[in-house]
């Protein structure tokens, strides 16, 4: 009787182990839904949501960074999600996009924006108008701060300095 117990003891605490390490893998398997450039570009303006666009290339190590600790965040990637129009663009591809102004390229796409330096992050409106650019890596917690500051559109009403002096006395 005690060995029957004991067997169904291991046998409920193995599923509540798997059941706990299956949750946990969903969790992580979720990220953010990264579009090419021309695609973001249509379903901004077809969702009024502000574009966050990711510039990075095959070389570049803070790029790979930002993707393995920033972008897999889990708060990152639940606000990019629901504020953002999420987009990546390898500035250095040659892959075809088709944008209205007529066909284009990752290389001519980061042109356009001035990218020079990498990562480099975009913020856009969805009527196409440029809002700033984030240069460099950044951690999650500083990344949020920005993300908010353009997600939740309060750059239409604050500058940027009152702002984080806002998210200094605030913490």
């Amino acid at each position: 009787m005690k060995l029957r117990k004991m067997g169904a003891i291991i046998i409920a605490a193995t599923l509540v182990l798997f059941g706990t390490a299956a949750i946990s893998k969903t969790q992580q398997t979720e990220s953010i839904k990264w579009l090419k450039y021309d695609d973001g570009v249509k379903l901004a303006a077809k969702t009024n949501k502000p574009l966050i666009i990711d510039f990075y290339t095959d070389w570049c190590g803070w790029c790979k960074k930002m993707d393995k600790t920033t972008y897999a965040d889990p708060k990152i990637i639940k606000y990019i999600n629901k504020a953002f129009v999420a987009v990546k663009v390898n500035a250095e591809s040659r892959d075809k996009l088709n944008l209205a102004a007529g066909p284009s390229d990752g290389i001519k796409v980061a042109r356009s924006f001035g990218v020079n330096s990498f990562p480099q992050t975009w913020f856009v409106e969805s009527d196409g108008k440029k809002i700033n650019k984030m240069p460099g890596f950044a951690p999650p917690n500083q990344f949020m701060v920005v993300l908010k500051y353009v997600g939740d559109g309060i750059y239409k009403t604050q500058n940027w300095t009152e702002y984080q002096k806002a998210q200094v006395s605030s913490d």
